[in-house]
């Protein structure tokens, strides 16, 4: 964390929030590196960074939990006991399988994308966040292996996930982790972004998801321009999970 808030600072960067990932899988399965003990060195961490880096930089406690929406009342307890400013929520495995791990082909296309979005929009509906991440993570799989990512098909999800989140006040996150790599648009694109606009959405935040201190804040310019296209005017930041639109 400590390259990391280093990094932003030489990028003159004002604040960041680290949402390290934890995971929940299906059928009851667990796994020992996702723990209390975890989230315990995760926020010592947070606070030395707070103090080391005071007056310099902004750090803020974050969250990206994998699957809430598969045990909706215990993830929603689970996240409020822990004093997150920002909790993002997100899909990144099917039947315990992590994306990462699947190839996607000609063949296995739609039941993959199938699968992605029937959770994704299980999610929306249940899981205990404050904004959901790249929201078409698909595309990116589709992306690796040079396939399109049946935005036609999917576009109704798409639009009933973003209806549910704006009904339950919560937001989308621009993510610019695909950027300069496999694609070079965010996750979700232009199109998902003009829907989200059409259909009244304002909170949008926008994350590197930077693995390493050198994509921190990757992208971020061209991403303000994307937001301008699209109408928006503002990005939310979160302190204590309470949402503040920042005009920029």
């Amino acid at each position: 964390m400590e390259e990391m808030c280093e990094s932003a600072i030489e990028k003159g960067m004002e604040e960041v929030v680290f949402t390290d990932h934890y995971e929940f899988y299906a059928h009851g399965v667990t796994r020992q590196w996702f723990h209390e003990e975890y989230l315990k060195r995760y926020f010592e961490t947070v606070g030395r960074c707070r103090e080391q880096f005071a007056g310099r930089l902004t750090v803020k406690s974050g969250m990206e939990y994998g699957q809430l929406h598969l045990y909706p009342e215990r993830t929603a307890d689970f996240v409020k006991s822990h004093p997150y400013d920002f909790v993002l929520g997100a899909v990144h495995k099917i039947e315990n399988v992590d994306l990462a791990q699947i190839t996607v082909t000609k063949e296995n296309a739609e039941w993959i994308g199938d699968a992605y979005y029937y959770h994704l929009l299980e999610l929306s509906e249940v899981g205990e966040f404050d904004c959901i991440a790249h929201l078409d993570y698909f595309k990116k799989h589709c992306a690796k292996q040079g396939l399109p990512d049946l935005y036609e098909k999917y576009q109704p999800f798409i639009k009933k996930v973003l209806e549910n989140v704006i009904k339950r006040g919560k937001g989308i996150e621009l993510n610019t982790a695909c950027m300069g790599g496999v694609l070079e648009e965010t996750m979700p694109g232009p199109p998902t972004l003009a829907l989200y606009k059409e259909l009244g959405g304002t909170i949008v935040t926008v994350g590197s998801d930077s693995h390493r201190p050198e994509r921190i804040g990757y992208g971020f310019d061209a991403v303000y321009q994307e937001l301008k296209k699209a109408g928006f005017r503002a990005v939310a930041t979160y302190q204590n999970r309470i949402c503040t639109l920042k005009a920029f």
